[in-house]
């Protein structure tokens, strides 16, 4: 009865995964992001020419805007593209549907965890050491970590757009799967080695997330990883060769300059100015290279207090119970912290359970790979970045379950042995009143995401450029010239990905050209009829006969009386109800 009852809840935890994934997923968010519309595109390009929108024939790393990209998300894009075709829908689907397949592997990762007998341990189960107290939880773990993982509010919001690292976060727990099933049977560490090296396929960082992942297995697991080495060394030299192989691309394109933006977001880019320096440095009569500037001033404690500074707010209450990604609105729901408010109180718990577990082969793992994880975004130039710490979310969730399962056996407990009176009754209570309040927590992140985000958000979302290009597509051929606000939101992407423009005649014609930011992304600056430049306003006005697309600051349409001019086409407004672009007709 028990064997049916997981059986069955774990479906339904993937259902649910599966509905609050894919329910809406093509106006929710609002709009496509330009990478979005770039990946789609690209696949579009793949599967009618074989070759990206610049014309290399089948990349491993695809360039875009002067970004690099490694092109595995372009790839699984590809036949979705070809079954259900470009639109939004299917450019988000493989990063929802690896956001389900998540949810399931957490459940067997946290499954096998508990009923597998490692090579050191063959006499003692893991499943009775690792929860609290001893006491028999009936396998709760795997369907509590599965199912706080299938409604966290950090997983659904990267698995509800065409994010690259929810795809490799998947990945690296299949590889964590198969690295557990190897120490029973070795062969399963080819499979392990496959995973692990495609993250690097999948996201540019998963180079360091991925290390962080491989680190904390090989240090908790230190006895099993030594003894698979010796007993099955033809696994082993297999696995690390197919391992190579696969990443070999990835690093060698490291040395060819397609880092992607690394040298824009890394935080070494950004010394002191030398100017602000040097006025510090004469506060104290110092000077630089002398002992007091080596031991209290150098630029290597700058840069490591400011990278601790990074990694500590991934553990603040501000990103992760209040406001979420602050610098990046689009990187969380308004108003809502990376996880529930709620969770405060379940992660205290779980780290005292967790603390208090016999297993330390899991304790070390989820505790290294908590502490760790943070590290990509501790080294990029943002204060906190959801998306380089997104593999944070796992053991967040594993903790998490953790603490559920602390107050179940708290209640258990106390059942047992229930006091005289009516305090029998209050671990019953108590539970019911915070489920009570973990639901109505839960409710609130549904309406900041389902009904607030694209309204509060829709202007990060780029909003607006589908529009554009649905007027501008039926009338196009009658102007001579259209020309179209420039800006780092790429609007020729969204031409080419809504008009579904034909790759092969894109191809001859593509031209990034370097923009002012050097080592930043560039522009696109013609495609056919459309002109994609500055707003030179109201010089713009003597163009007759053309269209101008600008928004209310570039185009301030609104300041000039005399309307003899021009002709408003249409007024583009974000969903809160901001003016965003007007379309013009000059007469």
């Amino acid at each position: 009865m028990r064997g049916v009852l997981k059986k069955y809840s774990i479906i339904l935890i993937v259902l649910i995964a599966a509905v609050l994934r894919l329910w809406k997923l093509d106006n929710i968010p609002p709009h496509l992001t330009p990478d979005e519309a770039a990946l789609g595109y690209n696949a579009y390009s793949i599967l009618k020419t074989g070759k990206d929108e610049y014309g290399e024939f089948l990349p491993i790393i695809f360039k875009s805007f002067g970004d690099y990209k490694p092109g595995l998300y372009v790839y699984l894009t590809v036949p979705f593209v070809a079954f259900f075709g470009l639109n939004e829908y299917t450019v988000r689907l493989p990063s929802a549907i690896f956001g389900i397949i998540a949810v399931y592997l957490i459940y067997k990762i946290v499954n096998l965890l508990m009923s597998y007998e490692l090579p050191t341990a063959r006499l003692k189960k893991i499943a009775p050491s690792v929860l609290t107290h001893n006491i028999q939880t009936d396998g709760l773990l795997p369907t509590i970590s599965a199912l706080l993982l299938s409604i966290s509010p950090w997983h659904i919001q990267f698995s509800r757009g065409a994010w690259e690292a929810n795809v490799s976060l998947t990945l690296t727990l299949a590889g964590i799967y198969f690295f557990l099933k190897s120490f029973k049977n070795s062969r399963f560490l080819i499979l392990a080695s496959i995973y692990f090296s495609s993250t690097l396929a999948a996201y540019q960082g998963a180079k360091l997330a991925t290390l962080i992942v491989v680190f904390a297995l090989v240090v908790a697991f230190w006895k099993e990883a030594k003894l698979l080495t010796v007993s099955s060394r033809r696994s082993l030299a297999g696995s690390m060769l197919i391992g190579i192989l696969l990443s070999l691309p990835i690093i060698l394109s490291t040395f060819q300059g397609k880092t992607g933006r690394l040298n824009v977001f890394s935080v070494f880019s950004y010394p002191r100015p030398r100017e602000y320096l040097q006025n510090f440095l004469n506060q104290g009569n110092e000077k630089v290279g002398d002992i007091n500037y080596l031991f209290f001033h150098p630029e290597t404690l700058n840069f490591a207090r400011g990278i601790m500074g990074r990694w500590f707010n991934h553990f603040s209450g501000k990103f992760l119970f209040f406001e979420g990604d602050w610098p990046n609105p689009r990187h969380s729901a308004p108003n809502h912290g990376m996880t529930l408010l709620s969770d405060i109180f379940l992660l205290i718990l779980g780290f005292i359970g967790l603390l208090k577990t016999k297993e330390q082969k899991l304790r070390t793992f989820l505790l290294l790979w908590f502490v760790l994880a943070p590290f990509p975004a501790a080294l990029s130039r943002d204060q906190v970045h959801a998306v380089r710490s997104f593999n944070m979310v796992v053991p967040l969730s594993l903790i998490t379950a953790f603490g559920v399962v602390e107050i179940i056996v708290r209640v258990r407990g106390v059942n047992k042995n229930p006091p005289i009176g009516w305090i029998r009754y209050a671990p019953v209570t108590l539970l019911i009143f915070g489920s009570l309040i973990y639901v109505l927590n839960y409710i609130y992140f549904l309406d900041s995401y389902f009904i607030h985000l694209s309204k509060h958000n829709s202007k990060v979302w780029s909003y607006g450029y589908k529009q554009i290009v649905e007027t501008l597509t039926p009338v196009q051929e009658k102007y001579e010239k259209i020309k179209v606000q420039q800006s780092f939101a790429q609007p020729y992407i969204y031409f080419l990905f809504y008009q579904k423009y034909s790759p092969s005649k894109y191809q001859k014609q593509a031209n990034l050209v370097e923009s002012q930011y050097r080592g930043d992304v560039g522009y696109i600056e013609k495609l056919d009829n459309i002109e994609f430049s500055a707003i030179n306003w109201p010089l713009d006005l003597k163009d007759h006969e053309s269209l101008i697309v600008g928004d209310y600051v570039e185009a301030p349409v609104q300041d000039i009386k005399d309307t003899s001019e021009f002709n408003l086409i249409r007024k583009i407004d974000y969903l809160n109800g901001e003016r965003a672009f007007w379309i013009i007709e000059v007469r």
